[in-house]
């Protein structure tokens, strides 16, 4: 009439939360590595746009004639502005990766889980 109840093992249990934590730690360190990927790389291009617009300022004082030289300097301040708000944006997304990590650090050593091994 009765059928046995049948749960899992303590030790399936760990086990699988283990395998999960080690999970959520792969897909933090994927992101974590995506985002300083890209920051580097737009740190690079805004370091250039600023050498550019340095000596395209420097002529244009020189040659005040050359209109098209001001709309271009216009145009790498407006770029670069944009490229800082973009690093900002990836530095907080950065620090957010750091604080779930903490966080399920946290979590996983209260549960008994062990994801560096």
């Amino acid at each position: 009439m009765f059928s046995a109840l049948r749960i899992r093992s303590q030790a399936r249990d760990e086990e699988t939360d283990t395998l999960r934590f080690r999970q959520l730690f792969r897909t933090l360190d994927e992101l974590e590595t995506a985002l300083h990927r890209e920051r580097r790389g737009l740190k690079e291009r805004c370091e250039r746009v600023a050498a550019t617009a340095a000596f395209a300022q420097e002529r244009y004082e020189s040659h005040r004639r050359e209109g098209e030289l001001s709309t271009r300097i216009d145009d790498m301040t407006h770029s670069m502005k944009n490229y800082a708000r973009r690093m900002e944006a990836l530095q907080r997304q950065i620090h957010l990766i750091g604080q779930l990590r903490l966080t399920a650090e946290g979590f996983a050593v209260d549960r008994g889980a062990n994801p560096a091994s």
